[in-house]
């Protein structure tokens, strides 16, 4: 592709030639005779589009499917409670005014799309990831090595002093 474009002149050695008597800034009757007249372009506004509109209510969800645990669209709800092992993964989606507890050592958290959510943790191998939320707190009991804050506005992180070397990542969030 570089190639092709590092020819210089060759780049347009495809293209047929226009004379004179085609050419609308240099004819002025083709200028005349291609005159669109106001009434015909008329442009329509596209409708506004409304977000933040109210949002189809979905069934809360409290299942471990294979090695992950899928807690999603829980609303006001401040007793879930998941005992998790090493080997399983706790995915959060869409939860509203809910605190939830992780009792147990799980490899991986992510908390998505949530809005003043809490979660309780032991420990967790891997990361704990927070994305798109909103006013969420977290904290961790014992330890996790990672954290990720990312498209995030208003995080607070509550440590134990086992986990004062956990690393923070942040990026595109405030308030934290």
């Amino acid at each position: 592709l570089f190639a092709a474009l590092n020819k210089g002149g060759g780049v347009t050695a495809g293209l047929k030639k226009v004379d004179r008597s085609q050419m609308t800034h240099k004819n002025p009757e083709l200028r005349a005779s291609s005159v669109v007249s106001a009434g015909a372009v008329k442009k329509t506004a596209a409708p506004a589009k409304k977000f933040g509109g109210p949002v189809a209510k979905k069934d809360p969800v409290l299942e471990l499917n294979g090695k992950k645990w899928q807690v999603e669209y829980q609303v006001d709800n401040q007793q879930i409670e998941i005992e998790a092992n090493i080997k399983q993964t706790v995915y959060v989606y869409k939860c509203e005014r809910s605190t939830l507890v992780v009792k147990g050592k799980t490899n991986a958290i992510t908390i998505d799309g949530c809005k003043k959510f809490a979660v309780v943790f032991d420990s967790c191998m891997a990361t704990l990831d927070l994305v798109n939320c909103q006013s969420v707190q977290v904290q961790v009991i014992n330890s996790v090595p990672t954290i990720s804050i990312d498209k995030t506005d208003g995080a607070q992180v509550y440590l134990s002093a086992t986990s004062l070397e956990t690393q923070i990542v942040s990026a595109k969030s405030s308030e934290m």
